[in-house]
């Protein structure tokens, strides 16, 4: 079996008179191995299609290879200029006539379209003078763009760029204002780094206003209205650090994750045949990861489940262990991962209850506890624990 990841990454990044891959790969390689091998064939820096860039990109953020996922990243962003500046420009001449939906004009994002495909047929337009065609092709590809150049900025801050980061939302937000993932972390990063400038504060609470007002059951809907309080007690009480000392969730990147790539091929790859072998390696992970947790060896545990991670993401076990290692290590993507593990709290209690079994009483009650304070409609199924 081809694996598909494997031939997608580095099938479409390998120079040209790189040896062809093998046609059987054998078992599923892990993420680390993937990297390696796009590093090995030279691949990382040459020239990639905006998708592959996007995709290598997030391939090192899942692995915390921030600096790496970051160049990616902007080779990424690089791609999408023409699209952007394209996009600028139409919206211009539009003036007040509607945007058509993008398949009515030959520009629906399927499967098969990609960001240069869509650019051409929006320059095709433009050339036309159709301006309100022209925009909905561009509109076509921009929500990857954004998501994209969020993830861009997620990296340049995680690498410990924060002028970079801010660079990267402010972009996001003058092609997209109503990009909610943008306008929280810019107001996550200006709190954190500059809160005690009034001018800061006033955007800052002008952003996370904003953010649960166009998502406020969203994803960031909880956190932006503690930040929100934060903020205005800080203005009340001259600057943030005039306050009691507490740790803000900065600007945070998104739970690890498998390289983007079409439904399609999604599909493909969970449908691929699996071997038992592989199966009983990726149990056995987990199962080492929570006895790591339990004896306090939370940098192994998360080396484990990362192994697991790129190839059972929705698993809801992983998820828990993998949380509450990320907390425990206070990394800056351990809150984002906390909330997505908690979805499924049945999960998250039943790693409490392995913790105790293995002898982490104190462990299983902090864990219970901040399950709990997360989902408190689960409390009542947590009494007796």
């Amino acid at each position: 079996m081809v694996h598909l990841l494997a031939v997608l990454l580095l099938g479409q990044a390998l120079p040209p008179n790189h040896p062809p891959l093998p046609a059987d790969l054998g078992q599923a390689p892990s993420a680390n191995d993937l990297i390696k091998s796009l590093e090995a064939a030279g691949a990382k820096d040459k020239e990639k299609p905006f998708e592959i860039a996007a995709s290598i990109g997030r391939l090192y953020l899942g692995q915390g290879q921030y600096g790496e996922a970051a160049k990616a990243y902007e080779q990424a962003v690089a791609k999408a200029e023409p699209l952007k500046l394209l996009y600028d420009a139409q919206k211009k001449a539009l003036g007040s006539q509607p945007v058509p939906a993008p398949d009515t004009v030959g520009c629906a994002a399927d499967d098969k379209a990609t960001l240069a495909s869509l650019l051409g047929r929006a320059q095709e337009k433009a050339k036309a003078k159709q301006p309100a065609a022209a925009v909905a092709c561009a509109t076509a590809a921009l929500q990857e763009v954004v998501d994209v150049e969020t993830s861009l900025g997620h990296a340049r801050y995680l690498a410990g760029d924060a002028s970079g980061a801010l660079a990267s939302y402010e972009a996001v937000l003058s092609l997209a204002p109503s990009a909610t993932e943008a306008r929280y972390s810019r107001a996550a990063l200006l709190l954190d780094t500059r809160g005690d400038d009034p001018k800061v504060l006033e955007q800052a609470q002008q952003d996370f206003e904003q953010v649960l007002k166009l998502a406020p059951s969203g994803p960031r809907a909880a956190q932006a209205a503690r930040l929100l309080e934060r903020v205005k007690a800080a203005k009340a009480g001259g600057g943030l650090s005039k306050l009691a000392s507490v740790k803000l969730p900065p600007a945070q990147a998104p739970a690890p994750s498998l390289p983007a790539l079409s439904p399609a091929q999604m599909e493909a790859f969970a449908n691929a045949p699996k071997s038992p072998e592989q199966d009983a390696k990726f149990a056995a992970l987990i199962a080492e990861g929570e006895e790591h947790l339990a004896k306090g060896r939370f940098q192994d545990a998360l080396n484990g489940y990362k192994q697991v991670m790129p190839f059972q993401p929705e698993n809801a076990r992983l998820r828990a262990g993998m949380a509450w290692a990320l907390f425990k290590l206070g990394k800056p993507m351990a809150e984002r991962v906390w909330q997505v593990a908690s979805e499924n709290p049945d999960a998250v209690a039943a790693l409490g209850d392995t913790l105790k079994a293995k002898g982490d009483v104190e462990g299983a009650k902090a864990l219970w506890q901040r399950l709990g304070d997360t989902v408190p409609a689960y409390k009542p199924k947590l009494e007796g624990r």
